[in-house]
Formats: C-alpha cells, structure tokens, sequence
C-alpha cells in the first residue's frame, strides 16, 4: 500500500538568503523538488519564488554568480511581471511569460523589477553549489 507515494512531495518553505550568492526579499521561495527520485544521473530540483507584493524598489538580493551544472527560470506573471537579467556581462530586461535558460559556466543573476507572479527554477543537480 502507498507504493507511490514517494512521488508526491510537499514545497518546503526556504529563506532566499539561506542560498549561496542571494540575500533577502520579500516575497515567499518553496522547494518543490529535492530529491533523487527523479530518474537520471544528475537528478534535479525545483524552487518556485512566489512573487506578490513587490515594492517599487528592492535592492540587488542575487549576485553574479555560475554553477556546474544547467539551470532554466521559467518567468510567469499574475500583473506585468518584469525580471532583469544579466548573462556575463549582458543585461537583459525580461517580460513574463518567458523562459531563461542559465548554461552550467555561464555567470548570471537574475531579479525582480516589477509585477507580480511566480518563477519556476529548475537546476539539473541533485545538490546546488554556486561560484562567483
């Protein structure tokens, strides 16, 4: 009996400073996914960032930074929500809904502007570890 119930994993509430290379915000950071029931080598883990309440300023909370392993940043909005987004030295303005996909090596860093919503970041890696 609950043969599968392995599967089904509650999101876990996660202070975003808590994380390697990103400070404080506010808006609420689940861990969806961490685990290794996922089949494949590298496993994966997913986070989702509910964003709601944005002030019209927030300071800089994620800094440039590179893994070794790929990530993808689903951005979904709820009212006009708009990240910006550096890649290397590249910077970006990003309107959801829009997909950003982070290659392992790639230093990046990516942050609210403006809106509300929610963003789905998915890293192939059972464990995360961050670089500058």
């Amino acid at each position: 009996m609950h043969k599968y119930k392995y599967l089904i994993q509650q999101g876990i509430k996660e202070p975003l400073e808590s994380v390697q290379f990103h400070g404080a915000v506010p808006f609420e950071r689940f861990v969806m996914l961490k685990k290794d029931t996922v089949e494949g080598d590298g496993g994966i883990k997913i986070v989702t960032h509910v964003l709601k309440n944005v002030p019209e300023k927030i300071d800089p909370y994620c800094e440039l930074h590179f893994h070794d392993f790929d990530e993808i940043n689903l951005i979904l909005s709820t009212n006009n929500l708009k990240y910006r987004v550096q890649l290397e030295d590249e910077e970006y303005m990003v309107d959801a809904p829009s997909t950003i996909y982070f290659p392992k090596g790639v230093r990046h860093a990516s942050e609210v502007v403006s809106g509300e919503g929610v963003m789905v970041t998915i890293l192939f890696t059972k464990d995360y570890k961050a670089q500058q």
